[in-house]
């Protein structure tokens, strides 16, 4: 192919890019980590990153990247850079772009007793018609991470200029303009979101966040370049100045992109640092019982079901580190020597609380059924079967939502690299999972696909045929009684693992 798009998708663990071609092919990609600073405090936990480690980390995997690329042959022109990153984190930028303090993650919850200063009666039904979610009493959002800036960071918060997600302050860095959109302001709970693209803040969600005005930054559409790579950007990731932006996109939405998901009859599973269910749907609606939502999207009109799961490779590399595997991939191998249903060991997922389909901050994870004979092995697999069964405890309630029944789901991101994972995941669901071919670069290749079709290069109704499918895993019709028993007390124990019942 004669043109890439270069795609940065900015993780929790770190920022991979990619250099991908219109079909979809990734010519090369690269990562670099990222560190995290967890620590405890009397208000919960606190977990931030230094923006300026995510950006340097984004200049050597783009360096790494296209060296990799030249190994093959000239480097086909580059004709836009795609931006997408984990969400609900927050980064105080000045009017320059630069970041005046730390990344506040996703994780964080030393914000959870301020937000529940901001919920009334009106106030929660205000949040829940216009937007769709409520402040969360976990602080596990940009109205929580706000406070905690302005408490914790207060030089910080008062330099800022504009408070924005991960991939809004790396198009800052790039352009030099500092941005948001609709879809990436979605956790500061300041959008109508009852009209898709929307590109100016609903006043009286604003006063309801108790959010500053004055730090929300300008709105541009979902759609469209939204500036060019300028000078100093150029010169650090060594591409072209002037090149095509667009805007950033939530890497949930751009995985569900990636993989193929853009109507309410397709899904996909996409298991990285947490796992979810994606699909899109063409209206917005919640389901704020079952922690199902629907945040505007890029896709045109459509609205991306965001049913968040919880935690999924992360839970592979807790339970890899406690079980003294030398790698996931070895603790991979050692879970196939175990049986379907982990000789009856099961592993409930909740190590930070469980989301969709049952929402509760203080439910925590637990291996059960233990007994003298069991060794890692068992562990190891029920590791895997246990996040498998969590989402087949979320399906039902995402085809209730989007009105769909799945006759197969496709599996993407760093968990789809592991063929026994899919065929975890295909005996839990009990349908078939498509593994798709390069599936770390999900999310990557999603961005690359949107920019793409902004420059008219693509429809992305053409995407699902652009998609190529590593393996196709059938359920194993003997392994379907251990399969339900396990979902059976996975969901019967749920109520139980809470630590405040």
């Amino acid at each position: 192919m004669s043109e890439c798009v270069l795609a940065i998708d900015l993780g929790t663990g770190g920022p991979k890019v990619a250099l991908v071609d219109p079909t979809g092919h990734t010519l090369a990609w690269r990562s670099r980590p990222v560190a995290t600073n967890l620590f405890d405090t009397p208000d919960g936990r606190g977990a931030e990153q230094s923006p300026e480690e995510m950006w340097s980390a984004i200049v050597a995997a783009t360096h790494d990247t296209l060296a990799a690329a030249r190994e093959h042959g000239p480097l086909p022109a580059i004709v836009a850079v795609a931006v997408t990153s984990q969400y609900m984190s927050t980064v105080p930028v000045g009017a320059d772009g630069l970041p005046t303090g730390p990344c506040v993650l996703w994780m964080d919850t030393r914000g959870a007793a301020h937000n529940l200063t901001r919920l009334t009666d009106d106030s929660f039904m205000l949040f829940l018609e216009r937007h769709g979610m409520i402040p969360l009493p976990s602080g596990n959002d940009n109205v929580a991470h706000a406070h905690v800036l302005q408490t914790n960071h207060p030089d910080a918060y008062a330099a800022a200029t504009a408070l924005v997600e991960p991939m809004d302050y790396v198009i800052a860095r790039l352009t030099g303009r500092v941005v948001a959109t609709q879809s990436t302001v979605f956790g500061q709970l300041v959008c109508d979101n009852r009209t898709w693209n929307r590109t100016e803040y609903d006043p009286e969600l604003v006063a309801a966040t108790g959010l500053d005005p004055a730090k929300l930054a300008p709105l541009v559409g979902l759609q469209g370049v939204v500036g060019e790579v300028r000078a100093t950007a150029a010169d650090e990731l060594g591409i072209a100045a002037g090149t095509p932006v667009f805007p950033g996109t939530i890497d949930s939405i751009t995985s569900a992109v990636g993989s193929g998901a853009l109507a309410a009859d397709a899904a996909a599973v996409i298991i990285g640092t947490t796992s979810v269910l994606v699909s899109h749907i063409p209206e917005h609606r919640a389901d704020i019982t079952a922690g199902i939502l629907a945040v505007p999207s890029p896709v045109d009109g459509m609205y991306y079901v965001m049913a968040e799961n919880g935690v999924g490779g992360r839970a592979l590399e807790w339970a890899q580190r406690l079980l003294g595997a030398s790698s996931t991939e070895q603790a991979v191998a050692l879970a196939a020597d175990a049986p379907p249903g982990s000789a009856g060991v099961g592993f409930m997922p909740w190590l930070l609380g469980s989301i969709a389909p049952n929402p509760n901050d203080d439910v925590r994870g637990a291996y059960v059924g233990l007994s003298l004979h069991h060794d890692r092995h068992h562990l190891l697999r029920a590791t895997l079967e246990g996040v498998a069964l969590n989402l087949a405890w979320l399906l039902p309630h995402v085809e209730t939502f989007t009105g769909h029944s799945y006759p197969f789901v496709r599996f993407g991101g760093g968990g789809a690299t592991s063929a026994l994972w899919a065929q975890v995941l295909a005996d839990a669901l009990n349908i078939p999972v498509h593994r798709l071919a390069e599936p770390r670069a999900t999310n990557a290749r999603g961005a690359a696909f949107l920019a793409f079709a902004g420059l008219g290069t693509i429809d992305l109704a053409d995407v699902p045929a652009l998609l190529h499918v590593d393996q196709v895993h059938e359920p194993a019709p003997a392994a379907r009684a251990p399969m339900e028993a396990a979902l059976a007390r996975l969901t019967a124990l749920h109520p139980a693992l809470a630590l405040h019942p």
